[in-house]
């Protein structure tokens, strides 16, 4: 339910989303200088969805459009704003514990990369704003590079009912009346196998 409903998120995102400049070689040029990425070190970009979910938050996803410029030195999760590339977060082999999809590596949804802190969604989009299936694929083979097992459908469940409530609060419709309620929620948790020789 979880995976469907993100995917609906995103999927309304890639209808919104404004194209980013990264193909024309001034476009690459601003990105390796603004991201101090060599060229020789980039393996492809792509507009890219995403967002970090710590463990134990909400599992809802409020996803960034911005770039995934894959690199030999890491997976560079980028924003684009005033002119500028900005680095938001970058994802190495060594960070990640195991990856995710809702069905299978090879079908048009996104991919959940697991570290010990948080987890990533990542979506990759053609020019088109269509799922591009040769980055999501390359996403995969990078960042599980070191043997970490790509989890399909319930092995991969990544939340649960958390035993804590959330509080809403707001004002009745067409009233000045207050209300408050607790709610219990989805919380976010991480599914990857523990290590031979890690404890729980």
């Amino acid at each position: 339910m979880r995976a469907l409903s993100l995917l609906c998120l995103l999927s309304s995102l890639i209808l919104a989303a404004c194209a980013i400049p990264y193909q024309t070689p001034e476009a690459r040029g601003q990105i390796e200088r603004d991201l101090s990425v060599n060229a020789n070190d980039i393996i492809n970009i792509s507009e890219t969805n995403f967002c970090a979910l710590r463990y134990g938050d909400e599992a809802l996803c409020h996803a960034k459009i911005g770039l995934g410029v894959l690199t030999r030195k890491g997976l560079v999760l980028t924003l684009y704003n005033s002119g500028h590339y900005h680095a938001d977060l970058t994802l190495r082999p060594e960070d990640v514990l195991c990856g995710s999809t809702a069905t299978s590596r090879v079908t048009p949804e996104p991919v959940n990369m697991f570290t010990r802190e948080y987890a990533v969604v990542l979506l990759p989009l053609n020019e088109q704003g269509k799922w591009n299936g040769s980055m999501h694929e390359q996403m995969i083979d990078y960042l599980l590079k070191n043997g970490q097992p790509l989890l399909i459908g319930t092995a991969g469940k990544s939340s649960r009912l958390s035993d804590k409530d959330k509080i809403i609060t707001g004002t009745i419709p067409g009233t000045k009346l207050p209300y408050m309620t607790e709610l219990k929620y989805m919380e976010q948790l991480n599914p990857c196998p523990v290590p031979v020789g890690e404890g729980h």
